[in-house]
């Protein structure tokens, strides 16, 4: 049990790391007054990381 324990607090632990980059990234994007995703992903001033992204969908690149 206590293997199991914390293996299941390691995979917390990860889960909250990626979250609190999301919700930093996220906080971001409200401050800077985003209010369509894919019109901010294509601005240069977008505090958000998706723009690599963005440009790959609308050209028909790889996709998720």
């Amino acid at each position: 049990m206590q293997q199991q324990a914390q293996q299941k607090i390691a995979e917390i632990d990860s889960k909250i790391a990626d979250l609190t980059v999301i919700r930093a990234f996220l906080a971001e994007a409200v401050a800077a007054g985003c209010d369509d995703l894919t019109l901010c992903a294509t601005s240069p001033s977008c505090p958000l990381p998706f723009a690599d992204l963005a440009e790959e969908d609308r050209h028909g690149g790889p996709c998720c």
